[in-house]
């Protein structure tokens, strides 16, 4: 099992990026979480769990640099922790995503 935790930055926030974000890792079955850095509005912690390629699969899309919504949410960055932030840190996990009421006007293509 792998693990991998980064920040991403870019058109990240208020624009249902922690959600597609989850919504990526279970379409790959991967363990994963997600915070809005509450100092700086284009930056979002990020973690996930699981098998190799389905990580490297979704770290690639992310740095596509293409809208992964249809709000055009986007990473212009993505830097690597060399520590886990554990997915149980995250405001937004694979196990919680459901419980927030999130605009249903959203399509993701991560």
């Amino acid at each position: 099992m792998n693990k991998i935790s980064f920040y991403v930055t870019g058109n990240v926030q208020n624009v249902m990026f922690r959600q597609t974000f989850i919504r990526g890792a279970q379409k790959r079955e991967l363990k994963g979480g997600v915070s809005n850095d509450a100092k700086d509005p284009n930056r979002v912690y990020c973690s996930l769990e699981g098998e190799a390629a389905a990580i490297d699969e979704m770290i690639n899309k992310l740095q596509s640099g293409k809208p992964i919504n249809s709000w055009n949410a986007y990473v212009e960055a993505l830097h690597y922790y060399n520590h886990f932030i554990e997915i149980s840190e995250h405001q937004v996990t694979t196990d919680n995503v459901n419980q927030y009421h999130w605009s249903p006007n959203v399509e993701f293509y991560l």
